[in-house]
């Protein structure tokens, strides 16, 4: 367990593996260029970065299931809503 808390800054496109080094920061800022999936789950492949656990524990269950079963793309403002951005910052 790292016990130095860690800031991910998740501006611009962030999908697969940098989504999944994102959702496990202790505070993930996302702008409003942020865009996030798992487009690989979306084509039928097993993900690597913890992704199975991250969207069925971090967000509600169902939409996160939604998310591991079908890729969909969340855009910041709405990470922040369902939890997986803690926090929302407009870039400059």
């Amino acid at each position: 367990t790292m016990r130095t808390p860690y800031v991910a800054f998740m501006d611009g496109v962030t999908m697969g593996g940098g989504a999944g080094i994102s959702a496990h920061g202790h505070f993930r800022i996302a702008t409003e260029n942020t865009l996030f999936a798992m487009p690989e789950c979306g084509l039928g492949l097993f993900t690597d970065v913890g992704a199975t656990h991250f969207l069925t524990h971090l967000i509600r269950y169902e939409l996160g299931l939604f998310m591991a079963l079908t890729g969909a793309r969340i855009r910041g403002r709405d990470l922040t809503e369902i939890g997986i951005a803690t926090h929302f910052v407009p870039s400059f």
